[in-house]
């Protein structure tokens, strides 16, 4: 017996149980105060946790809204979704691709977040040996684009402005090497300008 099916049939083993102690029965409708455990998501924190103790405490905040779609919109647990992966009985695509659509209208979260969420779900199953192309991932999941601010530059009138209003020396002096070492941004202008009026 190979690796890889010897992860399918414990995957499948683990996903029945799961299910079975969850008191889920196919067809019938899940309450989902009972469905809070999942064997391959604790599993997965515990071996995350070796390496980072903060990082898997984020993995396991971020994962909790993948348990709560999959519980939603399979009406099964995340162990028994990843078996129906490995089994090809379910598009890991799809799955990823419904799991945005339900960040998007059910949590109110940014787009950085969302992105993030995403690539945790992805990171997650393909520990689980679910093999996600980059391309078809990118071809089928459609993230929202996150939206870069870009930066501007202080213009010399506003420097100008600046160090007029400085009544301290000291504090006429920073602004003024900041301002010709081109370190200086807009937004430290503004502290600058909380610092000067008060």
């Amino acid at each position: 017996m190979n690796d890889s099916s010897s992860v399918e049939s414990s995957l499948e083993t683990l996903g029945t149980k799961t299910a079975v102690s969850a008191g889920i029965v196919p067809g019938v409708p899940i309450n989902h105060s009972e469905v809070t455990h999942s064997t391959a998501l604790d599993k997965y924190i515990k071996n995350v946790a070796a390496m980072n103790k903060a990082t898997a405490h984020e993995y396991h905040f971020r994962l909790k809204s993948l348990q709560e779609f999959v519980t939603d919109s399979y009406n099964t647990t995340l162990d028994d979704i990843i078996t129906r992966i490995n089994q090809n009985s379910e598009d890991p695509y799809e799955i990823l691709s419904g799991y945005v659509s339900y960040l998007q209208t059910n949590c109110k979260i940014s787009t950085l977040s969302l992105k993030t969420r995403i690539i945790t779900a992805k990171n997650f199953l393909e520990y689980y040996d679910v093999d996600i192309s980059p391309r078809k991932f990118k071809l089928n999941v459609k993230m929202p684009k996150v939206v870069r601010q870009s930066k501007e530059a202080v213009s010399k009138e506003d420097i100008i402005e600046i160090l007029n209003a400085c009544s301290d020396i000291k504090l006429k002096t920073y602004v003024m090497s900041a301002a010709f070492n081109m370190t200086i941004s807009y937004g430290y202008c503004l502290i600058m300008q909380k610092h000067i009026f008060l």
